[in-house]
């Protein structure tokens, strides 16, 4: 009103745009944000790798600038570069102008350091839609510093519109997958991986090392004497070792088998520390040698660490005391040494003892019923050990544990057990997988026995009534319970240690030989354990096969702590699953190990990441998880590492000259696929949103 009265009316109109562009779409196959994911090696990120090589179009006309805010904790700022068309390195604030993506022209971008914030603008004007997705893809992190390039980038990316409105966010992340390298078998029908092991730190450089047993191998014109091959702990590579390279001194090296048809390696072990000086010591066995004539009786030879020297190491040279001892077997055809393991610290002596299995032995005349030897560590000689010696009592340096029944095959599988009770002794574990408890034929029966002091003869009918021990019997006939028995470390972090037992011809649900294993929690007293009570999660959980067929627990071992959170893992072998339809590739599985929770896991779950992880093998028939354990820490990381064997796989062609493989530990459940387990480290870029999870 103006001051003669009078009215003017005038309007203003205000356009008010606070409609968001649309979210980036990493991936056209599913909705807006969804997640996946592909591999790139070490030489793929030192050229640069894309955030994604595949963008959904926008029907956004709008879009002004692309933001892309980096972080993680991998990061490295001094490293770590983006690459539109030349690198933009992050030391500071760029501004550059006119650039050329593509066919994409008329770009500035900013690069921010303190925010770690790249900016993509059009110079006038905002960008057709397609171009979007040009520069999008164009976006890649390039690093060449393999020492730096390890570790989780976190790329979040965002459109802005003219005014200024920023979508919603996808968030890629760039990170290590896969890790670990591959053991190539040296000749044909070796069968190297047949047996595989951790084997401590056997030359004191603070990494542990690996022991492989190839029971083929024909050295010195030797048929069938057989090879083993220790590995060294690596940081540096994750390049794949040839086990010829071994052999000739290079990363490791080799222990040569004595005598023709011996089949040493055909089982390899860790001893702990026998002779107290400081390295770990190993033990190979070689089941079909004839000590002082007496056929098949078998053998078994501990070599000591060594330092500085990656000389061949042959076992007729251990035999007479150099560089450790043999363990001579007692009878004709007992096969001693057809199982063998370090036995920690049976005795509390301090010095780490072993144990020998002869699953063929006779005692009191029970033909086949078996025995197991317990030697004692010593440091004062190395002298032969002989096993007769030490049943007749004559000899103070172990004890025997004697089968209870005819055709139990009693120690076709023992281990170490770990402290079970908490008295401070380290306890054993003893498989009779043949043994028919409460008349279940075959159910299979495993016994545990307490640490102690004397040479007492054991025998296992006295374990059965709960002394000095106590029995687990099997849960069906034809199980096979006990064909593979381990310590699990402190699965359920109690504070005693766990057992597992494999039953490879159980049938959960009904499927046929899927098979299965159990974890028995430690205890105090010396009740009978029945497995169908772990079943039904009564002292422990069951692990159930996947698939009919698999025979999952035909190995089964400890795996340390794989994931880092304190609780020791499992890891179980299934070396006739089918990965992706590959008959007998073999499959392994991680099962993490969990508290306050006795419910029984199931393979399938595991195979999709719940729980642990699983291991698919590389090729059809190659058996991979015939043989599975612990490697510790062999790359320094702090995580423990797994060892897989896969003794009839065919490196370069050459027929069942087998492979191992080390995977190395990780804190995500991410299926491993050993045939991408190659001679470099990979990385997968993880599109991470809130729909769908798709795998490239």
């Amino acid at each position: 009103t103006n001051v003669d009265g009078v009215d003017a009316n005038n309007s203003v109109f205000l356009i008010i745009d606070t409609k968001v562009p649309n979210a980036v779409d990493l991936d056209p196959a599913a909705d807006i944000q969804s997640t996946s994911k592909a591999l790139f090696t070490r030489s793929e990120i030192a050229v640069g790798v894309a955030f994604d090589a595949d963008i959904a179009n926008t029907t956004d006309t709008d879009i002004k600038s692309i933001k892309v805010v980096l972080g993680g904790v991998g990061f490295n700022a001094t490293n770590d570069k983006l690459i539109l068309d030349t690198d933009i390195t992050l030391r500071g604030d760029i501004t550059a102008t006119n650039k050329v993506i593509g066919t994409v022209a008329g770009l500035e971008y900013t690069y921010t350091y303190s925010s770690q914030t790249l900016i993509i603008s059009k110079t006038s004007g905002t960008f057709a839609a397609e171009d979007v997705v040009k520069v999008v893809e164009s976006i890649k992190l390039k690093n060449t510093d393999t020492d730096s390039q390890l570790g989780i980038r976190i790329a979040t990316i965002t459109y802005i519109d003219t005014v200024g409105n920023e979508s919603a966010s996808a968030t890629a992340s760039l990170k290590e997958a896969q890790r670990g390298f591959v053991i190539n078998g040296e000749s044909v029908r070796d069968y190297s991986a047949h047996s595989v092991s951790n084997a401590g730190d056997v030359n004191g450089d603070g990494l542990d090392d690996l022991i492989v047993g190839a029971y083929g191998n024909d050295q010195s014109n030797k048929s069938l004497a057989g090879r083993s091959y220790v590995v060294f702990g690596k940081q540096d590579n994750t390049n794949a070792i040839e086990l010829s390279a071994i052999a000739a001194g290079t990363g490791g090296f080799i222990i040569n088998g004595e005598s023709a048809s011996d089949y040493s390696g055909w089982s390899v072990s860790s001893a702990g520390d026998v002779n107290g000086d400081g390295l770990d010591d190993l033990i190979v066995n070689a089941w079909s040698a004839d000590p002082d004539n007496k056929l098949s009786a078998g053998k078994s030879y501990v070599v000591f660490g060594k330092q500085n020297n990656t000389d061949a190491i042959n076992l007729s040279a251990v035999a007479s005391g150099t560089g450790g001892f043999a363990i001579n077997g007692e009878s004709v055809n007992d096969y001693s040494g057809w199982s063998i393991s370090s036995a920690g610290d049976v005795n509390g002596d301090g010095l780490d003892d072993l144990i020998v299995g002869a699953r063929s032995a006779d005692p009191s005349g029970k033909l086949s019923a078996g025995k197991s030897y317990v030697v004692f560590g010593k440091q004062d000689n190395t002298d032969v050990i002989n096993l007769s010696a030490i049943v007749a009592g004559t000899s103070t340096d172990g004890f025997v544990i004697n089968g209870e029944s005819a055709g139990d095959y009693s120690a076709h599988s023992v281990s170490s057990a770990g402290d079970v009770n908490g008295d401070g002794l380290d306890d054993l574990i003893v498989g009779a997988y043949s043994a028919d408890p409460s008349g279940k034929s075959s159910a299979g029966r495993s016994y545990v026995i307490f640490g102690k002091q004397d040479n007492a003869v054991i025998n296992l009918s006295a374990i059965a009534t709960g002394t000095g021990g106590f029995v687990i019997n099997g849960e069906s006939i034809n199980d096979h319970s006990g064909y593979s028995v381990s310590s699990a470390g402190d699965v359920n972090g109690d504070g005693l240690d766990d057992l597992i037992v494999g039953a490879r011809k159980a049938d959960p649900s009904g499927k046929s030989s899927a098979g299965k294993s159990y974890v028995i929690f430690g205890k105090q007293d010396n009740a009978v354990i029945n497995l169908s009570a772990i079943a039904t999660g009564t002292g422990g959980f069951v692990i159930n096969g996947e698939s009919a067929g698999d025979k999952s627990g035909i190995s089964v071992s400890s795996a340390g702590d794989v994931n880092g959170d304190g609780l020791d893992d499992l890891i179980v072998g299934a070396y006739q699953a089918d990965p992706s339809g590959k008959s007998s590739a073999g499959k392994s599985y991680v099962v993490f190990g969990k508290q306050n929770n006795t419910d029984a896991i199931n393979l399938s779950a595991i195979a999709t990441g719940t729980g642990g992880f699983v291991i698919n093998g590389e090729s059809e028939g190659d058996s991979s998880g015939w043989s599975v354990s612990s490697a510790g820490d062999v790359n320094g990381d702090g995580l423990d590492d797994l060892i897989v064997g896969a003794y009839q796989a065919d490196p370069s062609g050459k027929s069942n000259a087998g492979k191992s493989y080390v995977i190395f530990g990780k804190t995500d459940t991410d299926a491993v696929d050993l045939s991408k387990l190659g001679d470099e480290s990979k990385y997968t870029i993880d599109y991470l949103g809130n729909k769908d999870d798709n795998t490239l």
